[in-house]
């Protein structure tokens, strides 16, 4: 293994430490490394009910969050209330992508600037399953904070790309 190749295996395993919703009570934490793994998985998933490029939506699911390594995890509720620094968040990424990640930065674009192409919007639904579920466990352990609003917002999103995604919905079988 050469030195470069350590040297990111060393940093990718900060994802496990990296706390989501790191400003909130919860009950459970849940690292980036975490929620991407289910951002994967239910790509994976999602691949048997719907068509699109499965390498390229995995690959989109594996990066979306890299640029944590270096920026944190800034949440949802901070960007949306403070639209100047979810803008900075935005430029910060891209520049992390470009310069650390050259290689993987046509992917994050895609997934980023992109949000209508069919392995895009199957990502972000993902992405926002994954929240869903996290989300969901906490409720169901009574953290009925900040935690329901998640939920409900997650949910909502999950509905509309559902439905930008129905004329990806593989045929079934009438067996």
């Amino acid at each position: 293994m050469n030195g470069k190749f350590k040297k990111f295996t060393d940093k990718i395993y900060t994802l496990k430490a990296l706390t989501r919703y790191n400003n909130k009570f919860k009950i459970i934490s849940e690292s980036v490394a975490e929620h991407s793994f289910f951002v994967a998985i239910f790509v994976l998933k999602l691949h048997e009910e719907y068509e699109f490029n499965l390498e390229t939506a995995l690959s989109m699911g594996l990066i979306h969050d890299i640029p944590e390594l270096h920026l944190s995890d800034i949440t949802h509720d901070v960007k949306r209330n403070f639209p100047q620094i979810e803008s900075a968040v935005l430029d910060a990424e891209h520049i992390v992508m470009n310069t650390i990640y050259p290689k993987w930065a046509a992917l994050f674009y895609q997934l980023e600037d992109d949000q209508d192409s069919v392995e895009s919007l199957i990502v972000k639904l993902a992405d926002n399953l994954s929240c869903v579920q996290y989300t969901n466990a906490e409720l169901g352990l009574g953290n009925s904070g900040y935690m329901k609003d998640v939920y409900n917002n997650s949910s909502e999103r999950v509905k509309k790309i559902e439905k930008k995604l129905e004329k990806y919905r593989r045929k079934q079988d009438a067996n």
